[in-house]
Order: C-alpha cells, then structure tokens, then sequence
C-alpha cells in the first residue's frame, strides 16, 4: 500500500478527532491460513500458511473502538513454491467490548476495505474485502494491553483478474489465478499488543 497515503489519512484523522477518545494503537504478528485456488485447468493449488504482521490505530470511547487496520501476508503455493503471493488489507474496522473480568474484555467487530493482491506471475489487482474479528485483551498497565485474536477476512474477487492465461493444453500450466467461487477466505490468528494514549 501507499504508506504516504496511509500516513496522511491517518494523521488527519487523528489532528481532526475529538480529545475524549483514547487513541490506540496496536501491533499484530501471527499465522494466516488460506483457501485453495483452482486453474483455468481445474488444477487445485493450496496457499501455505504463513506468518503476517500488520497494525492498527483506533479510537476507544467507553466499550467501542474503530479506526484502521493494515495486515501484510506473504506466501507461496504449497505444491509450486515458484509461485509467490502476497495479500496487504487495509480496512476501517469497528468493535464492542464487553468486560470478562476486572483486567481482561472480549471484543467482537466488523470490517470492510480492500485487499491488494500481488504476485510474481501477474500483474496486482486490488479488491473489496470484508469480515468479522474478535479477541481477548488483558491490561498489563493503564496504557498497555496484550491479547489474543482470530480474524476472518473475505475477498471478494468474482474471478476477475489482470492476468493472461496459456490455454494450450500442451504447454505447461503457467496460469494459477482463479479462485474457487467468488471469494477468497482468509484467516488470521494474531498476538497483539495494544498502547493508548
């Protein structure tokens, strides 16, 4: 993603909100698990599951938080590692708490946004993503949180993709970019770690 971009609006939102709301800001490492892809040959290609990382900043007022989320994945098919993936999410997301006990919420949310999709067999393409998150938080200190949260992303793609295929069945397939259905599904579970200020 364009991170001057996404440090503009981030700055702006963040000069332009009110003063009584926390500001938070929030680190996540973890494991994504994807779907399958199938070829213009039906062949079927699973996507390795692999590290990410990303970050957010939010805005907390009373048991609510919405602000940006960016999530980066990088990958290749498990039965041909040649071919590389990579997926970067930047949504608006939005969340309840409710507490658990003294130190510790659950939250629950929804998000919507776009997914980048880049490879290094086709052009990138960039589409509509949506999906549902939620967690657990533990205070540590007045201003610092760690936790844990699962993270279902949905891509929706309908087939639609900038890349050229080779239809001659007597050429090896070098065409793998079509998704089963209309939407790639991805999941998240990350460790996060949470400041405000």
């Amino acid at each position: 993603m364009n991170k001057l971009m996404l440090a503009s609006i981030v700055g702006l939102l963040l000069t332009s909100h009110t003063s009584q709301a926390e500001v938070g800001v929030t680190a996540y490492a973890g494991q994504t698990y994807s779907q399958s892809v199938t070829t213009t040959r039906q062949q079927k290609y699973e996507f390795s599951d692999d590290t990410h990382y990303g970050f957010s900043v939010d805005w907390h007022e009373n048991d609510t938080k919405y602000g940006f989320f960016y999530s980066k994945y990088e990958g290749e098919f498990e039965e041909s590692t040649i071919h590389k993936i990579k997926t970067e999410y930047l949504l608006f997301q939005s969340a309840v708490y409710r507490p658990v006990s003294d130190d510790l919420d659950a939250y629950i949310g929804m998000q919507l946004g776009v997914n980048r999709l880049d490879t290094n067999f086709a052009e990138a393409d960039s589409f509509f993503a949506t999906g549902l998150f939620g967690g657990l938080e533990y205070q540590v200190m007045d201003n610092l949180s760690i936790g844990t949260e699962a993270r279902w992303l949905a891509t929706l793609i309908k087939n639609k993709s900038k890349v050229i295929c080779d239809n001659d069945p007597s050429t090896p397939n070098m065409c793998s970019w079509h998704f089963d259905g209309e939407t790639l599904n991805q999941f998240q579970v990350s460790a996060t770690i949470t400041y405000r200020f």
